[in-house]
């Protein structure tokens, strides 16, 4: 089975505001892609939960991570390459924009504010959409389809807005340092790295260092290092039963006991209390 077989249609019926859902479906730490390039006459959006792969997309090239959603437009081809297991949600859709050259000035937006690879700055809300269209991938073809238009409205709609922001005010992120800082995070989220590293690393003073993340991200490095590990947390309850002490060594932290008080301080109960509420049932 490849990532194009998951429940495509083209049926009227998913159009939902102008996107028309063709498939969604979740792969959970793939080693590799069946297709190392692939085209197609819809457009392709890989919205990756965790892991890490490289893409080149119309001479563009660049790395996706935790929290990056990578757009492909049709008849464009995608190059891709794993660097990590990686933990992703493959979804086709129609463009259906009725404004004349819409699809060409979204297409080339993206390209030009973009890379192709927009990482939305609302995480809470892009992590909740994919633990939506996670339980809609487990559903039968016309209710995956009938819920997963939705949520994967709600990803475009993240585009837009970041787009629209760009356009009227700027680029925020010009700070090169800082988006190596940012990807060394992304990188060693989950191992016992301290934000000491990180600023001895890139050489900068830590005040300075947390300043100018601030700037470029809207949060100082050690939050954005916590949500990270806690957006983990929560699909490791909710996917797998491993007990609290392992899941907590999987998100970088040394004991069940310290990373407990971390997520009850984040998201106002404790990890046993969130997965008794989110876990699926069982079969």
């Amino acid at each position: 089975m490849d990532e194009s077989s998951a429940y495509e249609t083209e049926n009227p019926a998913m159009l939902i505001h102008p996107i028309r859902l063709i498939s969604n479906s979740y792969w959970k730490e793939k080693p590799a892609f069946v297709q190392h390039v692939e085209q197609e006459r819809c457009w392709i959006m890989i919205a990756v939960e965790a892991g890490r792969f490289r893409f080149e997309i119309d001479g563009v090239s660049g790395e996706a991570a935790s929290g990056d959603i990578v757009l492909c437009p049709p008849y464009k081809d995608f190059h891709r390459e794993m660097m990590m297991p990686l933990s992703f949600f493959y979804i086709k859709f129609y463009y259906a924009g009725s404004e004349e050259g819409g699809e060409e000035q979204v297409t080339g937006q993206l390209r030009r504010l973009f890379d192709y690879k927009f990482t939305p700055s609302e995480r809470d809300r892009l992590f909740n959409d994919f633990r939506h269209l996670l339980r809609a991938s487990r559903m039968s073809r016309n209710d995956n389809l009938r819920w997963s238009s939705h949520f994967v409205y709600d990803l475009w709609l993240l585009f837009c807005m970041e787009a629209e922001a760009l356009s009227q005010y700027g680029n925020a992120v010009q700070d090169p340092l800082m988006k190596e800082a940012k990807e060394l995070i992304e990188r060693h989220a989950f191992r016992d790295v301290q934000m000491k590293d990180i600023v001895e690393f890139i050489g900068i003073h830590p005040v300075q260092f947390t300043r100018r993340f601030q700037a470029a991200y809207a949060m100082p490095p050690s939050k954005y290092l916590y949500s990270i590990r806690m957006e983990k947390a929560k699909s490791l309850l909710v996917q797998t039963n491993y007990p609290i002490d392992r899941i907590a060594r999987l998100c970088g932290y040394e004991n069940g006991l310290y990373f407990s008080r971390m997520f009850t301080k984040y998201f106002k109960m404790n990890p046993s209390k969130y997965r008794k509420l989110h876990s699926f049932p069982s079969p």
